[in-house]
C-alpha cells in the first residue's frame, strides 16, 4: 500500500469515528471493507497521534485532546460567538457556573466553563472529562441520539440499564436533564440540548450545590436553562 493510500485509509477511519461517535475495530473494518492487520494498524496509529482514543467498552471515539484543539481554534460549532451573547443574561438570572459540553464516546468533553457569581465554584477545568451516562449533559445529549448510539450503553449500565433508558425518554420529552449529584456528591446540574442542523450538537447546563439548585427549582431552572440553549441554537442555525 502507498503512503498516499494508507493515508487516505487513515483519514476514512477518522471521518467515520467522528460521524458514528465511537466504534469498534471490527465496525470500522466492516464498514470500510479493511483488512484486519490494515485496520488495526491504522487505528493504532490514530491513538498513538492523539487523534482517537480507547474507550472502557474497548470501542474507539475521538480523543479529548483532538477536540480540545479543535476548540482552542474556533471550531466548535461557532459556540464561543453564541454564548457570549447570552450568557451574561443566563449567569444573571441563576449566578451559578455554566458548563457546555460535547459527546465523545462513554464521555463529556467540557468545552467551555463560565464561573458564576458566588464564591463556591467547581472544580472541573475546561478540556475534562464527565462521564456520559451521569453527567447532565451527557445524558441530555444521549437523550437525542439514535437508538444504535444509546444502545452502546446498555453493556456498561448492566442492571440500571431500564431504567436509565426510561429517563432518557422522559429527558427528550421534557427538553432537560438533571444530574442530580451523580457526578459529584453535594451538586446538582441541569442541562438543556443545543441544536444544529438538526441534531443536538452539544449541551448547555448550569451547576451549583444542591441547597441552591435544590429539586424545588427544578422546573424554574429548567426553563431557563431551555432558554438559553434555545438563544445558542437559534445562533448557531441563523
Amino acid at each position: 500500500m502507498n503512503e498516499v493510500g494508507t493515508l487516505k485509509k487513515g483519514i476514512d477511519i477518522l471521518w467515520l469515528i467522528i460521524e458514528k461517535g465511537s466504534l469498534s475495530v471490527l465496525e470500522v473494518m466492516e464498514i470500510l471493507s479493511l483488512n484486519r492487520s490494515t485496520t488495526y494498524r491504522l487505528v493504532n496509529t490514530l491513538e498513538q497521534n492523539n487523534l482517537i482514543e480507547k474507550n472502557s467498552d474497548n470501542t474507539y471515539s475521538v480523543s479529548g485532546q483532538l477536540i480540545q484543539s479543535l476548540q482552542d481554534n474556533n471550531f466548535n460549532f461557532d459556540l464561543d460567538s453564541s454564548i457570549l451573547r447570552a450568557s451574561d443574561e443566563f449567569r444573571a438570572l441563576t449566578g451559578e457556573t455554566i458548563f457546555i459540553g460535547v459527546l465523545s464516546g462513554d464521555h463529556v468533553i467540557a468545552t467551555h466553563i463560565i464561573p458564576g457569581r458566588y464564591a463556591t465554584r467547581t472544580h472541573y477545568e475546561k478540556g475534562d472529562k464527565l462521564p456520559a451516562s451521569q453527567s447532565a449533559l451527557g445524558k441530555c445529549i444521549l437523550a437525542f441520539q439514535p437508538l444504535s448510539i444509546q444502545d452502546q450503553y446498555k453493556a456498561q449500565l448492566s442492571d440500571e440499564a431500564d431504567s436509565f433508558f426510561t429517563e432518557l425518554e422522559r429527558i427528550k420529552a421534557s427538553g432537560y436533564s438533571v444530574d442530580n449529584e451523580e457526578t459529584e456528591p453535594g451538586v446538582r446540574c441541569i442541562a438543556a440540548p443545543i441544536w444544529r442542523g438538526g441534531r443536538v450538537a452539544a449541551a448547555v447546563a448550569i451547576s451549583g450545590p444542591s441547597v441552591r439548585v435544590s429539586e424545588e427549582k427544578d422546573e424554574e431552572n429548567s426553563e431557563i436553562v431551555r432558554r438559553f440553549s434555545q438563544q445558542i441554537s437559534d445562533s448557531l442555525n441563523n
